[in-house]
């Protein structure tokens, strides 16, 4: 090949030392008369480099005569550009010579010319890129604003070289805020997205040009379906139809999911060509996803069926989509190809319910070796022991995993991340599931007794300080996080969904019926109620405390609240010793739920 093209350079050239061959030369010499290998590729070298001399000579003058045309210079400068970043010239190094001494004559008298600038930006990269870039912005201020959006997109590219993703943003933002076709609009908006600013990245990426090829579409497509929220995927999606190009089938499916058109997601996987075996564990899970959001059990089976032949070590995802699969078609628990998944899901079930009494093994060896150095403890609660605290906290973690999905089942991928529609079906859903909770601890509760549920003796006022001083913290933390937090910042927190959908149901005073009094009561009767009781009866309080508003805090799955729910657990646990009941801790509960639901509905 490399051969191939240097003759055809000494062609082009008008200079050929072979001659007129009448016929092909031997592959293995070199026919007489004529020069080696070696020595043709040293003429056709030598033939080209003159060539480019003499047209590089010509560039000079041509400057020398008109040396206020900053384009002919820069066109100089790129014609010996174009020969300095060969990898098959021999005196490529020459030119990488002549290059550098061209840019910098360059830069000497045209360094205030815009695209002058913004070419020699173009040589250098990273901090080099930034240190000769950032100087330019003041000056940019007067260029045109193609060529500030040039700048900015050069300078997005040079801070995301040195991994400043931040300053990448930044300047992406810019450069897609003056020029919307901009190389770096998906950078900008990504940073816009992930920095809260998700109703500026959507009108950036709706009002870029549509792209030419179908490639990038598909890219603007999966960027709004990633980091954007409810119908903006399948809104590019349809400017990019109605464009004329062609959209993957896959790609338009995730949009037309996410939007909640499930029957749209199906119409367009069948445009999608069979790859069977090939089609890749995404594309499967997507048909999976699209059966079950469209109710359509022979499609989930089969797809369920696919998945199960070529991921056969992955039983979990799936048997939690075979579990959305019984509320749409129960009869499949009776299919033999489905038995693995029915077996991980029993044993997925039967784990959590077993969970809560290895937790309190240890809590029994603790209470054992106590009782036999005669250092026995106070139970806090009469009636209530270990395994009262095993099955409320089993009960509660089994119950509060399995209704929510029998109930709201497949419209949480039907309504896609729609949550104004999806919100009322999952309040009732977990108004369900606490009616379950309470049914199923009826006995305990009647074991309880109302006595311990008021709480004995008198109450004194000093031990109410501190969760007073609590829930005023709590409400004024809330309140200035309130102001400066951006919308859709964050993914929304169960409670969150199920404030907003009881509000649309019923209005605030059912959101604060739900959050403010059920919640409490349940919760404090479970952690509280039987959990501390049935810890204190083989345990220090202090310890038995501690573990119970850890256990507590974990079950709210909420990292960055973990330390607020300890707090809640810890003060809720010693108001319960206080006054030896639950009255107290459920008034505490309640008050801070009303804060968290005024907050999220004012918000």
């Amino acid at each position: 090949m490399y051969r191939t093209l240097l003759f055809l350079v000494v062609a082009v050239l008008g200079f050929s030392p072979l001659g007129h061959l009448d016929a092909a030369p031997s592959p293995s010499a070199t026919p007489q008369g004529l020069p080696n290998l070696e020595e043709a590729s040293r003429q056709v070298d030598n033939a080209s480099f003159a060539k480019y001399r003499q047209i590089a000579a010509d560039y000079a003058a041509a400057v020398r005569t008109r040396p206020d045309d900053a384009a002919l210079a820069m066109a100089r400068c790129r014609f010996i550009q174009n020969f300095s970043w060969s990898d098959e010239l021999r005196w490529a190094e020459q030119a990488q010579k002549d290059l550098e001494a061209c840019r910098q004559d360059l830069g000497a008298r045209f360094a205030d010319e815009p695209e002058v600038a913004l070419y020699l930006l173009q040589s250098v990269y990273g901090k080099a890129a930034i240190a000769q870039g950032t100087p330019l912005l003041p000056k940019a201020a007067r260029w045109p604003a193609k060529d500030r959006a040039s700048l900015h997109a050069a300078l997005s590219n040079a801070y995301q070289s040195t991994q400043d993703t931040r300053n990448a943003g930044l300047q992406a933002v810019e450069a897609a805020r003056l020029a919307p076709d901009t190389p770096v609009l998906m950078s900008a908006v990504r940073y816009l997205a992930t920095s809260g600013q998700k109703d500026e990245a959507k009108r950036l990426l709706m009002n870029a040009p549509v792209p030419k090829t179908p490639w990038v579409a598909n890219a603007y497509i999966n960027t709004a379906h990633d980091l954007l929220p409810g119908t903006t995927a399948r809104d590019v999606l349809l400017r990019m139809e109605k464009a004329g190009l062609k959209v993957d089938p896959h790609v338009s499916a995730r949009a037309l999911l996410q939007a909640g058109d499930a029957t749209g997601a199906q119409r367009a996987l069948a445009s999608a060509p069979s790859r069977g075996a090939n089609e890749t564990p995404q594309n499967r899970a997507l048909r999976l996803q699209v059966g079950l959001a469209a109710g359509d059990a022979k499609a989930t089976e089969a797809a369920l069926q696919a998945s199960l032949d070529h991921e056969k070590g992955n039983l979990w995802p799936l048997s939690q989509s075979y579990g959305v699969l019984l509320t749409i078609e129960p009869s499949a628990v009776f299919r033999p190809a489905f038995i693995p998944l029915l077996l991980t899901l029993a044993a997925s079930v039967l784990l959590v319910i077993l969970l809560p009494g290895i937790l309190m093994f240890p809590a029994h060896y603790v209470g054992t070796v106590r009782a036999r150095k005669g250092r026995t403890t106070l139970p806090l609660f009469d009636g209530i022991g270990l395994r009262h605290a095993w099955y409320a906290l089993a009960v509660l973690c089994a119950i509060t995993g399995i209704v929510p999905t029998l109930i709201a089942g497949q419209s949480t991928l039907r309504f896609g991340n729609n949550m104004a529609l999806l919100e009322p079906k999952l309040a009732i859903a977990h108004v369900v599931t606490l009616c379950v909770i309470v049914l199923a601890l009826c006995v305990s509760i009647w074991r309880f007794g109302r006595r311990q549920w008021l709480g004995t003796g008198k109450w004194k006022v000093t031990w109410f300080i501190w969760p007073v001083i609590l829930v005023s913290l709590i409400a004024l933390i809330g309140w200035a996080a309130s102001r400066h937090v951006s919308t859709g910042a964050q993914v929304p927190q169960w409670a969150e969904v199920i404030a907003r959908g009881a509000a649309q149901l019923g209005g605030i005073g059912l959101a604060l019926l739900l959050l403010a009094v059920a919640v409490p009561i349940v919760e404090e009767f479970v952690f509280r109620g039987c959990l501390l009781g049935g810890l204190t009866r083989h345990m220090s309080f202090f310890a038995s405390n501690l573990w119970q508003a850890v256990i507590f805090a974990t079950a709210h799955v909420d990292a960055r609240r973990f330390v607020f729910y300890v707090l809640i657990g810890l003060t809720a646990g010693w108001l319960a010793k206080k006054t030896r009941g639950l009255a107290a801790p459920i008034l505490l509960h309640a008050a801070v739920n009303t804060i968290f639901v005024v907050l999220v509905l004012s918000h």
